[in-house]
């Protein structure tokens, strides 16, 4: 953006898993059997940007989400398929970013970084009426750790992004990576009380990373081919990692295609899961076991707008006063 403009992004980001791995290891009985979990995800993510100057810009980022979590109840034999459902406002979050280097002297490459915060704006302990674990007693009970929309606690976000132009061909790069300090939260997870107190959730620091290039074919449109990487850790960078959590991270290839017309920008990624991995318990050690999806189908939809900061020439010959 140039200094003085605004920014609106509207994305859409929705994926279903169903697939259970231990470590790296497909689980495929649990499909086989159909005792496994389906788990769904939709978020609508509103960002409104605004560029201060040059190099310094802001922005704020509003989640919508809407989410599922089903599995057989009782689980053996299968019995019909108890869902949960969590959906509402999600944690908002606020970031600014610098280029590091002078845009107007490095239009082909430049190294940006984000400092920002995440408030728990989302609920963390929602309930749903769902059946228990023998397939009765449809009662208010919380819902699954993973379709919560917050996570209960404040997050500082650092990110770093950057690129580089070789002849037609754009090289581009990014982490973001959200630090939670807070140990656990206040939503049961439904899991025995004892050590490290595993009956609450924890509040899991999260990551994402991507390298990749992209090329304008024709006109207005750009296509991309990216590595993508999404995770929890095992532990945090900062505090404890007691409560409940589901470490791991999955890998993507995400092809990508860019439309751009006026003031407008359309985008549309499809990450395909390449390697699946679920970590260990923090302090158990158990494998435990997860879901996770085959795709994940992203969209975006920008509109830039305001008038452009400048300082007019004056006319030759006139004088200018000071106040």
């Amino acid at each position: 953006m140039r200094p003085g403009e605004w920014q609106l992004d509207v994305s859409f980001r929705n994926s279903t898993a169903d697939r259970h791995y231990s470590l790296d290891v497909e689980q495929v009985q649990r499909q086989q059997l159909g005792t496994n979990v389906i788990n769904t995800q939709q978020q609508t993510l509103f960002n409104l940007s605004h560029a201060v100057n040059e190099r310094v810009s802001f922005s704020v980022a509003v989640p919508i989400v809407v989410a599922t979590w089903g599995i057989p109840r009782p689980l053996t034999p299968p019995g019909p398929r108890a869902t949960e459902h969590g959906q509402g406002l999600g944690d908002i979050s606020a970031i600014a970013r610098y280029w590091v280097f002078d845009p107007s002297k490095h239009s082909s490459r430049n190294l940006s970084v984000g400092l920002g915060f995440k408030a728990p704006t989302g609920n963390q302990n929602q309930y749903d009426v769902y059946n228990d674990n023998t397939g009765a007693n449809p009662t208010s009970k919380p819902i699954d750790q993973s379709i919560e929309p917050g996570d209960g606690g404040w997050g500082a976000q650092l990110e770093f992004q950057g690129f580089a132009r070789v002849s037609r061909t754009f090289v581009f790069g990014s982490l973001n990576y959200l630090l939670n300090p807070r140990d656990i939260n206040e939503a049961p997870s439904g899991r025995s009380a004892g050590l490290y107190q595993r009956d609450f959730n924890s509040v899991p620091d999260q990551y994402v990373a991507r390298v990749g290039v992209g090329v304008p074919v024709w006109r207005n449109i750009g296509v991309s081919l990216a590595y993508r990487v999404e995770g929890v850790p095992r532990y945090d960078l900062v505090g404890r990692s007691d409560g409940f959590r589901r470490p791991g991270q999955e890998m993507y290839l995400e092809p990508g295609i860019t439309f751009t017309t006026g003031r407008s920008t359309l985008q549309f990624n499809l990450p395909h899961g390449v390697y699946r991995y679920r970590a260990p318990d923090p302090y158990t050690s158990s494998n435990g076991d997860a879901t996770f999806p085959d795709w994940v189908a992203l969209a975006s939809y920008s509109y830039r707008f305001g008038s452009v900061k400048h300082v007019a020439a004056p006319p030759t010959g006139t004088r200018q006063d000071r106040d």
